[in-house]
């Protein structure tokens, strides 16, 4: 029988804790969702607002830095809500203090395999040839007296915010400042951080962070967040430990979760903007890393983006991999499957997806739609695959179990400010084959240059998947 998924507690800004039984969405959100996201006047609608509510963040960016002044901030700072703190790197903070830490994996050069392209004139668009790169080392380092904040990766210790090292904040445009958490000045290394603080009483002794900013995305929680407890739990001193994880996740990263915490720990949930406070926190280094988005005003020529872009540390993956794969999976696997990954999501939508299908289901391909598997099930399924065909989206994390040697076949519109690699990077890693099929962009008004919708050329697929 499986074990039952531990407590999950919710703990609020004024620390009282309660069942979490079920995401907690804003009300216009919960609208949204389930009786607008169907029509296009309101998704237009929404991509409009969108807009809007980034200008006001980059107008209040600029305020906070260029018009009020050190001064003002001292005076003002509690009618403004805002805290200004110096900025450290976990790293850095680590080696000036002599912090407690544990090395999970150490630092170590990977070299990646490049994706094959079609159509062949847009083959020069990314590179062909494989990539060196250094995987940096994951470190679990206990920062005493710590905030920690729902969907944010800073960390705040006295007048300190901690941060992960492969930022770059010049360029980096980190999704806790694009949802108004945060603003960054960069040059000096100083952050204003928005909102009520946490009271001044611990709520917790120690507690193991897997918080991530984008953890309401399947593929990132299934690279950025879980394998840190898959690489913890090899460290015996921290068994005991509870986690701290983000309020509102999916049923299947609950699911997930539910397997992996092997030690039964105690599991502690926050809601995105709260926080709590604890004595300290074991806070993991990243294993793995992809900017957000990019700061305004940054053209595609400036970015020029490379396969380092999108990082990942090849022993957290393996470790994850291992543990769900020989827990869900039979070796050897009864047969191979060709699977292609319908997209239910109302952004980046292909145009003639009805022609899509008709073209792969003539080709032996079975479509699946993974949100309405299990987690347990979706793993079964990718670890029984021989060919992926999808559109580049959170389902293709999946990919983390699929046997070596699998092809997968990635649909994207083509966009300079598309970070490529991050699904091709996954895949070399794990030894697998991929290869992109660059579409024509359709065009979706007020919508991220890098989220166009896509015109798939069928005689182009049928050759990527011929080849």
């Amino acid at each position: 029988m499986e074990k039952s998924l531990p407590m999950v507690m919710s703990m609020s800004s004024t620390d009282t804790a309660q069942v979490d039984s079920e995401p907690r969405l804003h009300p216009l959100r919960r609208i949204y969702r389930k009786h607008l996201a169907r029509y296009g006047w309101a998704r237009k609608l929404k991509s409009v607002m969108l807009v809007a509510w980034g200008g006001y963040l980059n107008i209040r960016h600029v305020a906070t830095w260029r018009v009020q002044s050190s001064v003002f901030l001292r005076m003002f700072g509690s009618r403004t809500r805002s805290r200004v703190y110096s900025m450290c790197s976990f790293v850095d903070y680590s080696d000036a203090i002599t912090a407690v830490s544990y090395s999970l994996t150490p630092p170590h050069t990977v070299e990646l395999g490049m994706p094959s392209v079609f159509p062949a004139d847009k083959r020069d668009r990314l590179r062909s040839e494989s990539w060196l790169f250094g995987a940096p080392e994951v470190r679990a380092i206990e920062i005493p007296d710590a905030e920690i904040i729902g969907r944010c990766e800073f960390v705040f210790s006295g007048s300190i915010c901690l941060h992960h090292d492969l930022y770059d904040f010049d360029r980096d445009f980190p999704a806790e400042e694009m949802h108004g958490l945060l603003s960054i000045n960069a040059e000096k290394k100083l952050l204003a951080r928005y909102g009520k603080r946490c009271s001044g009483v611990p709520t917790e002794n120690g507690v193991i962070s897997l918080i991530g900013s984008a953890s309401a995305n399947y593929v990132h929680w299934l690279t950025e967040c879980a394998p840190k407890l898959a690489l913890v739990d090899e460290i015996p001193e921290l068994a005991l430990l509870p986690l701290v994880v983000d309020a509102g996740l999916h049923p299947n990263m609950l699911e997930a979760l539910q397997y992996l915490n092997v030690h039964q720990r105690r599991i502690i949930t926050i809601r995105p903007g709260e926080g709590i406070r604890v004595r300290r926190a074991i806070c993991v280094t990243p294993t793995a890393y992809v900017p957000f988005d990019f700061r305004r005003g940054i053209s595609a020529q400036q970015l020029r983006i490379a396969p380092n872009w999108a990082i990942y540390v090849p022993r957290a993956l393996h470790v994850l991999r291992g543990h769900f794969l020989s827990r869900f999976t039979e070796f050897p696997s009864p047969r191979r499957r060709h699977l292609y990954l319908r997209r239910t999501s109302q952004f980046r939508q292909i145009r003639n997806a009805e022609e899509v299908e008709e073209c792969v289901s003539a080709l032996g391909f079975e479509i699946v739609e993974p949100e309405r598997l299990s987690f347990a099930e979706q793993v079964r399924l990718f670890s029984a695959a021989d060919m992926v065909v999808a559109q580049a989206g959170g389902a293709l994390g999946n990919i983390v179990f699929a046997p070596e040697r699998c092809r997968i076949i990635i649909l994207s519109a083509w966009s300079p400010f598309s970070i490529y690699y991050y699904f091709s990077n996954l895949a070399s890693i794990l030894g697998l084959r991929s290869t992109y099929v660059l579409c024509d962009q359709v065009t979706e008004q007020g919508s991220h240059p890098a989220h166009h919708g896509l015109d798939v050329d069928l005689c182009t697929l049928k050759e990527a998947i011929l080849q």
